[in-house]
């Protein structure tokens, strides 16, 4: 006579799996929140890195052409036609009121004071 062996996992172990699973997500959740806000923070600052040295660039275009050094009343009008329609209409921003804005994906609004006078976004 054979001896049958059932093959496979106990209920007590398949709980203790999913306990262990529990654990680790519970530790990698939190930290890949913050690895996504700080990543969207630098994104932000990427582009209003390349919005300020675009605004320079407007303004030294207008030195060439006019002799007089003048900045655009709106910034993103210092970007080129791409660049200009990929942030207005996909990425959530905006600029009004004299200032640069960024809806994040958390819903929060971020703001930038920017000066038409001397072209400076802070």
């Amino acid at each position: 006579m054979r001896k049958i062996t059932n093959k496979g996992f106990t209920l007590i172990e398949l709980v203790i799996i999913m306990v262990i699973l529990g654990v680790l997500a519970a530790v990698a959740v939190p930290r890949l929140g913050n690895t996504i806000d700080s990543s969207e923070v630098s994104a932000e600052e990427a582009v209003i890195g390349n919005l300020r040295s675009a605004v320079e660039v407007y303004a030294m275009d207008q030195v060439v052409a006019n002799s007089v050094k003048s900045y655009p009343l709106n910034p993103f009008d210092a970007l080129d036609t791409k660049s200009k329609n990929d942030l207005l209409y996909s990425k959530g921003w905006w600029f009004s009121g004299g200032n640069v804005r960024h809806t994040r994906n958390d819903g929060s609004e971020i703001t930038w004071g920017y000066n038409a006078a001397t072209g400076e976004i802070n």
